[in-house]
């Protein structure tokens, strides 16, 4: 099984008019990643009588980008490394990046989905214990080949009934923005308290490593696994699952 490193810097490749280039994203740290789930703007107001809707992560993405981008190849004119890098290196380089590139390197950042966990043998689940597995694109192999890690798991204690209190009280959280006369609210959400609330429940996990040894140990874990993949498999852990309901006949 593949497994994501996750010390090293990661190369998002991107294919464009027949050529490919490489940017390269440093390691995102967890204060990096807090301040990226503040930058989401989720806003409901009224106009005409009417509740309109929006939300936006791409600008906080972008800031993502270009805080962490430590070196980029393919792009003509410049490089951001080796012996004529500080020559030709341009200042702001990081916002010179077409944006078409920046916004595919932020969507490859937050490339993470959470799956069933596989169960060949269809055994029942054990009480006490949760596993959640994660699909997540990281970065380009040693081939320049952008690839999915799949099933990675992340096994978790039970939480508690103040644990789902906790998450439902925070994630229902928001603010009025320029007074009550706009009828303007934004929600603030509670990616930062499944992050915690993640550190308090995982047990082991399988897919990655750190200096190329299996991440193991919850303290171990909590100060190594990254922000996002910690926000996305707590996210999954407090969802509901679906009852099987059969539709009966239609009374006589």
């Amino acid at each position: 099984m593949a497994t994501i490193e996750l010390t090293q810097p990661r190369t998002i490749v991107i294919k464009d008019r027949k050529r490919s280039y490489s940017l390269v994203v440093g390691r995102i740290a967890r204060a990096d990643w807090l301040k990226y789930f503040e930058g989401i703007v989720s806003i409901s107001e009224m106009q005409e009588g009417r509740r309109i809707d929006s939300s936006d992560s791409t600008a906080a993405r972008l800031e993502l980008v270009e805080s962490k981008l430590i070196d980029a190849q393919g792009y003509a004119g410049y490089a951001t490394s080796g012996a004529l890098a500080s020559a030709v290196l341009p200042e702001g380089w990081q916002q010179k990046i077409p944006l078409g590139h920046r916004l595919a390197a932020g969507n490859a950042l937050v490339s993470v989905t959470a799956v069933d966990a596989a169960d060949e043998d269809n055994a029942p689940l054990a009480l006490g214990v949760e596993a959640i597995c994660l699909n997540a694109v990281w970065g380009a192999d040693e081939e320049g080949v952008m690839r999915e890690y799949r099933g990675l798991c992340h096994r978790f204690r039970t939480p508690t009934a103040e644990q789902q209190r906790r998450f439902s009280r925070d994630a229902s959280r928001s603010m009025i923005i320029g007074g009550s006369r706009t009828g303007k609210t934004r929600y603030l959400g509670a990616r930062a308290t499944l992050v915690a609330l993640y550190d308090e429940l995982i047990e082991s996990v399988e897919g990655y490593t750190v200096d190329g040894k299996p991440l193991g140990g919850r303290e171990q874990i909590i100060a190594e696994m990254d922000t996002y993949h910690k926000a996305v498999a707590a996210d999954r852990l407090f969802s509901p699952a679906m009852p099987e309901i059969t539709e009966s006949d239609e009374a006589e």
